[in-house]
């Protein structure tokens, strides 16, 4: 069983090493997870007319070529830029922190993920 961070990045390295097809694998399954996550935790503002909830993003695959296989998600261009308010508060706006949220909700999912894919990868 995954205690920490830290054994989890040293078991996804491991993983990313031995089989790759699998850390696509696993790191598709949770960005999936994440994006949902942060999609329903998201606020929703009526008076706007470009929703942050509507602009979620998730790169492709990236850093296959060096072991380190991840997909980046947040949001667009569009809408990006003002993420940060919501999340971290203004002076006339308490933060609501829902990335942060979405972190932890997310991470017990993923590391039982991850754990299924390295079992399954390295056929343990």
């Amino acid at each position: 069983m995954v205690s920490g961070l830290e054994e989890l990045q040293r078991n996804l390295v491991k993983l990313q090493l031995n089989n790759k097809k699998a850390a696509k694998r696993a790191v598709n399954r949770v960005s999936e997870l994440v994006s949902d996550n942060l999609r329903s935790n998201t606020p929703y503002d009526a008076n706007a007319s470009d929703h942050l909830r509507d602009d979620i993003k998730t790169t492709g695959i990236t850093g296959s070529a060096k072991g380190e296989i991840s997909k980046d998600i947040g949001f667009g261009k569009k809408t990006g830029w003002r993420f940060h308010f919501p999340e971290f508060g203004t002076t006339k706006q308490a933060p609501q922190g829902f990335a942060q949220r979405t972190i932890n909700q997310s991470q017990s999912e993923a590391l039982a993920i991850y754990e299924e894919e390295l079992r399954k990868g390295n056929q343990l």
